[in-house]
């Protein structure tokens, strides 16, 4: 039955289990690359600011979503961040209980975005507002991924 043949009776469907299997390479672009960069060379997250409307954005990004226009402006971001939201989770992939794990929304000082990471607290102790700065691998570790931040820790 061709695909573009209407079917009336729900029993004429037909259908089959099978797979395509794909490769493919991620890339994070030319501002990703700057940002997974800085990360790997000085430990430092990089934040790209608009010229226009003079927002600044985390991760970096090669254009301004508020402007349109594309960003060459880029900064470092040396003050801590903070928890702006959070959540604690107590069971692992498959729906066993674990260990809790704290995940959070780090966000910085007059900068739109964030980075969602692992916690390095007592999920009790967690509060909204709580200065926190990264754990980082050490320099010969570092590939340039977000996994090169082990956690977030209060400061």
């Amino acid at each position: 039955m061709p695909i573009l043949e209407k079917i009336s009776q729900s029993s004429r469907a037909r259908h089959w289990t099978d797979s395509i299997p794909l490769e493919f390479h991620y890339t994070a672009g030319v501002a990703g690359e700057e940002f997974r960069r800085e990360l790997k060379k000085n430990g430092r997250f990089l934040a790209s600011k608009c010229a226009k409307c003079k927002n600044s954005y985390v991760p970096a990004r090669m254009f301004c979503p508020t402007c349109f226009i594309e960003i060459k402006d880029t900064r470092t971001i040396d003050e801590p961040g903070y928890v702006y939201s959070y959540t604690t989770v107590n069971r692992n992939r498959t729906g066993e209980p674990s260990e809790p794990v704290t995940i959070a929304l780090i966000r910085f000082e007059g900068v739109k975005g964030g980075i969602v990471h692992k916690l390095n607290n007592e999920p009790n102790k967690v509060t909204f507002g709580m200065k926190v700065v990264a754990i980082l691998k050490d320099n010969a570790e570092r590939t340039g991924a977000l996994t090169d931040i082990i956690a977030f820790k209060p400061e």
